[in-house]
């Protein structure tokens, strides 16, 4: 019979998970039902983690994280780029990282209070993510939008499309163990993430993402030792095709399809495509001697080129949209800086003097090359062993399991993060370290009832 310590103890395990999910529409505005259900619990709670056995190290969770941060907080002190008369950046500071490490601790901790916490996972998450489309679906409809982008009270419509996409990744795991409605509802889920990323928020960096995720999901659903534990082709070509037709639909509904924000992405392919064979070409074919040209006088116009600087970086040549025209300034100046100092870059505040001060933007939207100008390859390795962190803590759990975490988390990051700095921003950096913490507390719950 429960009582009602118990239920109270249910009642926040419910909250908590829940917090997780309405993140992505609330942003940093959901951290008062994470303080709630996150942070008022744990010292009430603490004897459920008496005589717990872990089947995974925690120094699979607090090694790669500890040497990421440790390292970050060094350069940040020691080495930061910057001149002392300089203005610092808001991002990264040491607040950052200390609320970073916070949110790894109450994740970890709290997640290991839940009980059964893979079982709830199992069957609250997905039913949570589509109470949390419906949601956006509403703010679509009824126009709570900027412009065709939705993102409820989050600062950014990536936050929406980034965190629906993962928690969707995440249930897929177990995927052996679900019976045939579970599943078919993930499959459900899929196919929302493509209408949430292509359509609601027209994030196109995380459409990419999806694109290969569901890629590497299709091999891995050739390969016969893993057929059966993870989603089917016709599951994911189901997802994929419905998905797109559902987008479409609500596009023509709305004026504000995937027409809106692609159209732009594959002009600008064609176009880069087109100069990259033209070049080659050029290369490639025999040159010819030029005819000796007359003498002529050359006008010397030093002095009004040097009035009227052209502004830095600026591919006008080869796209008209502002948005993916910044991206490739801002690549081609960090590229630059990056081969002055490729091994231990610039140092962890550089973008302020390199990306702020030219366009304006706290980081220039790739974290591999943001790590690669502040602490060069250094920086870029252990920001990958960082990123791999779901492969680590999901030690022990089958082979079809630690792929689809690691594809559905990490992969999924990592291919998003090529068009902006998702961990060189407060929201994204905090929520990461939260849901490690979660992943690990879920690796262990899955090991404990394959034991039982």
């Amino acid at each position: 019979m429960k009582t009602h310590i118990d239920r109270l103890w249910q009642a926040s395990d419910f909250l908590f998970l829940t917090g997780l999910a309405v993140a992505l529409f609330l942003g940093s505005k959901v951290t008062p039902l994470l303080v709630v259900a996150g942070v008022l619990p744990i010292p009430f709670l603490l004897h459920a983690l008496k005589n717990r056995h872990f089947h995974v190290s925690i120094w699979t969770l607090l090694a790669p994280f500890g040497i990421y941060f440790a390292y970050s907080l060094f350069v940040l002190f020691f080495f930061t780029g910057l001149e002392a008369s300089d203005p610092r950046p808001v991002n990264p500071s040491l607040e950052s990282y200390s609320i970073a490490i916070a949110m790894l601790a109450v994740g970890l901790v709290r997640s290991l209070q839940i009980k059964d916490l893979a079982s709830l996972f199992r069957r609250l998450m997905p039913w949570l993510l589509v109470a949390c489309f419906a949601v956006l679906s509403y703010m679509m409809f009824a126009g709570i939008r900027d412009a065709c982008r939705v993102r409820g009270l989050a600062p950014w419509p990536f936050i929406p499309a980034l965190l629906f996409s993962t928690l969707t990744f995440i249930c897929l795991v177990g995927w052996e163990k679900l019976g045939n409605r579970e599943r078919w509802l993930r499959v459900g889920l899929l196919a929302l993430s493509i209408i949430v990323s292509t359509t609601y928020t027209g994030s196109r960096g995380v459409a990419v993402a999806q694109v290969g995720i569901f890629g590497v999901l299709m091999l891995l659903s050739l390969l016969p030792s893993l057929r059966e534990s993870t989603p089917r082709f016709f599951h994911l070509a189901t997802a994929a095709i419905a998905g797109a037709v559902v987008s479409v639909l609500i596009g023509l509904a709305t004026d504000c399809g995937p027409a809106s924000r692609f159209s732009s992405t594959v002009e600008t392919l064609g176009r880069m495509t087109s100069q990259l064979i033209a070049a080659n070409e050029e290369a490639t074919s025999p040159r010819q001697v030029a005819p000796t040209p007359e003498a002529v006088q050359i006008p010397d116009n030093s002095e009004s080129a040097a009035a009227t600087p052209s502004k830095p970086n600026q591919p006008t040549e080869i796209t008209k949209d502002e948005s993916i025209g910044l991206r490739l300034a801002m690549w081609e100046t960090s590229i630059a800086a990056i081969k002055e100092s490729p091994v231990f870059g610039h140092g962890s505040l550089y973008l302020q003097k390199l990306i702020h001060a030219t366009y304006g933007f706290e980081h220039n939207h790739n974290q591999y090359l943001t790590w690669l100008v502040t602490g060069g390859v250094l920086q870029l390795t252990l920001g990958l062993i960082f990123l791999a962190i779901p492969w680590f803590v999901s030690k022990g759990l089958s082979t079809a399991d630690r792929l689809l975490l690691t594809i559905g988390v990490s992969l999924f990051w990592g291919i998003a993060m090529m068009f902006d700095s998702f961990l060189n921003l407060k929201f994204y950096t905090h929520y990461f370290c939260l849901l490690c913490g979660v992943l690990y507390a879920l690796s262990n719950s899955m090991q404990d009832e394959a034991s039982t």
